[in-house]
C-alpha cells in the first residue's frame, strides 16, 4: 500500500531525463497551487504513459495510479511504477484479474492521507482527440471517502497541452486549473448521488482546462490559432482553450512557418547530433513505428531510445577516455544541435 512517499528517486530521474531531452521547453502555466495538505491532482490524458513524466514536472512529489499494463514487462517497470490499477481492457487482454491488486481507491486514500499528492488520469486511457474520453468514478470515490473522515484533501486539475504530442524537442504546456469546490453532501442524500456530483463538478473542472472541441475541424483550427499565438510568444494552452471558447477567433489556415535555420553554424551541431545518437535514433524510430496511434508514438520513441542509450552510453564514455579532445568536441556539438533543434524546425 503507498505511504504518502513520492516516487522513488530512480524514476523521478528516469522521468526528468527522458522528460527533458525529448520534449522542448515545457511550461507550466494557470493558478498557484495549495501545497498544505494532500492535494489529488486530476489530470488529462493526451500522450499515452509519457503524460506521467510532464505532470511530474509541476508536482514532483506525486505518487500515481498507473494500469497493470505498464508494470507487466520487466524492461518497462525499469522507467514506470505507481499504484497499479487494473482496467477492465486490461483483464481482457491479459487474464488479469482486479483481486490479484490492492484496491486502487482505498491505496490511494492512504497514500493521501498520509498527506502525499496523488495523479489520477480520471479517462482511464489516453487519445489524441478532439475532446476528452469518459471520465471515470475513481477520484470522486478518493474525494468522497477522504471528506466523510474529515480527512482534508485539495483536488486539483491539469490539462496537458502538447504542440505536437510526436515531435522532437516540441514544445509543452502544464495548465493548472483552481482547486475544485466539491459540493458538500446533503442531509439524507445518498453516498451514490453525492459522488455523481463531485465526479460532476471534477469533469466540468476538467474540460475548462483540456482540449475539448465540438469536432475535429475546430481542434485543428484552435491548434492552427495556439501555434501562431506561440510563435508571438504567448502561451499555446492559454490561446488553445481561447479559441476552443471563440471559435471566431481561429484563423482560416496555420500561420506560415519562417525558415531559422543557419546553415554555416547549425549544419555541423546537428550533423553531429545525428552522429552522436545515431544508434538510440534509430532505435526509437524503429520503436515508434509500432505505436498504433499518434498518442503512443512518443512513448514508443522514449522506450526504444532509452534502452539503446543504455547500451551505447558506455560506447560514448569509452571512445571519450581513448580519444579525449575529438569526442569532447563531438558531444559539444551534439549539445548546441540539440539546443539548436527548435529553432532549425520551428513548430509555428
Amino acid at each position: 500500500m503507498a505511504t504518502g512517499a513520492s516516487l522513488p528517486l530512480r524514476y523521478r530521474l528516469v522521468a526528468w531525463l527522458l522528460r527533458s531531452l525529448y520534449f522542448g521547453r515545457i511550461d507550466v502555466v494557470g493558478a498557484a497551487q495549495p501545497a498544505n495538505k494532500a492535494r489529488l491532482v486530476v489530470s488529462s490524458h493526451r500522450n499515452g504513459a509519457i503524460d506521467g513524466y510532464t505532470v511530474l514536472r509541476a508536482f514532483p512529489r506525486a505518487q500515481f495510479l498507473i494500469s497493470v499494463q505498464l508494470l507487466r514487462s520487466r524492461l518497462l517497470r525499469w522507467m514506470f511504477t505507481g499504484i497499479p490499477v487494473v482496467r477492465d481492457k486490461d483483464r481482457e487482454r491479459y487474464g488479469i484479474q482486479r483481486s490479484a491488486f490492492d484496491d486502487p481507491v482505498d491505496a490511494g486514500c492512504v497514500h493521501l492521507r498520509a498527506g502525499g499528492d496523488l495523479v489520477v488520469f480520471p479517462e482511464g486511457s489516453s487519445e489524441w482527440g478532439y475532446r476528452p474520453l469518459p471520465y471515470q468514478r475513481g477520484a470522486a470515490r478518493m474525494a468522497c471517502r477522504l471528506l466523510l473522515e474529515g480527512t482534508p484533501v485539495t483536488v486539483l486539475p491539469v490539462g496537458l497541452h502538447y504542440v505536437r504530442p510526436d515531435g522532437f524537442r516540441s514544445h509543452v504546456e502544464i495548465m493548472r486549473g483552481p482547486a475544485i469546490t466539491l459540493p458538500a453532501r446533503e442531509d439524507g442524500e445518498a453516498l451514490r448521488s453525492w459522488e455523481n456530483r463531485v465526479h460532476e463538478a471534477i469533469g466540468h473542472a476538467l474540460d475548462a482546462i483540456s482540449v475539448n472541441c465540438r469536432d475535429e475541424a475546430q481542434f485543428a483550427s484552435a491548434e492552427a490559432w495556439a501555434r501562431h499565438s506561440l510563435a508571438a510568444g504567448d502561451s499555446y494552452a492559454k490561446a488553445l482553450l481561447t479559441a476552443q471558447a471563440k471559435p471566431e477567433l481561429t484563423p482560416a489556415s496555420p500561420a506560415a512557418r519562417s525558415n531559422h535555420v543557419h546553415w554555416l553554424w547549425d549544419a555541423l551541431p546537428l550533423a553531429s547530433l545525428i552522429l552522436t545518437c545515431l544508434p538510440i535514433a534509430l532505435a526509437a524510430t524503429v520503436a515508434g513505428s509500432k505505436a498504433d496511434a499518434r498518442n503512443t508514438v512518443t512513448f514508443f520513441r522514449m522506450a526504444g531510445g532509452f534502452f539503446a542509450g543504455l547500451i551505447w552510453l558506455p560506447v560514448i564514455v569509452a571512445l571519450t577516455i581513448w580519444h579525449p579532445l575529438p569526442a569532447l568536441t563531438l558531444i559539444a556539438l551534439a549539445a548546441i544541435g540539440w539546443w539548436r533543434y527548435p529553432h532549425m524546425f520551428p513548430q509555428e
